[in-house]
């Protein structure tokens, strides 16, 4: 199953069951019905249930639009209070991840909860004019 469907995985001008919806996208048939209910747009007066693929497309990109939260250069996002945080005390772990991104690991401000965050190696100057980075590690090709 996808972790977040993909509109480009449906075609426009298609019309899809409920079962070719759910394969289309990789999510099951309940969760279709469940977007039906919150206002996924389907012809639902006979049998089968029908949905236009531009509708299922739109209803997609609106969902995952709603969703994404943009976060302040000095803010984390706390998954367990779904809020955009600042780490406590500012202060962050660095773990170098590739030869271009590096993760800052900070505990939430309000819940204790460990925070990642992954940046731009080439950012890692103004990363440190930001937050107190302890444990920082070595540089890696």
């Amino acid at each position: 199953m996808a972790k977040r469907p993909n509109p480009r995985s449906v075609r426009a001008a298609r019309s899809y069951t409920l079962q070719e919806a759910a394969d289309a996208i990789g999510v099951s048939i309940g969760t279709v019905r469940g977007w039906i209910r919150t206002g996924l747009p389907a012809f639902v007066g006979r049998r089968p249930v029908l949905i236009v693929g531009s509708d299922l497309q739109a209803f997609l990109q609106n969902r995952r639009a709603r969703s994404r939260i943009d976060l302040s250069e000095d803010e984390f996002f706390c998954l367990r209070c779904k809020l955009p945080r600042k780490p406590f005390g500012m202060l962050v772990d660095l773990h170098l991840q590739s030869a271009k991104t590096a993760r800052l690991v900070g505990l939430c401000e309000v819940c204790g909860t460990p925070c990642n965050k992954m940046v731009s190696r080439r950012d890692l100057a103004r990363i440190g004019q930001i937050f107190d980075v302890a444990g920082k590690v070595g540089s890696q090709a």
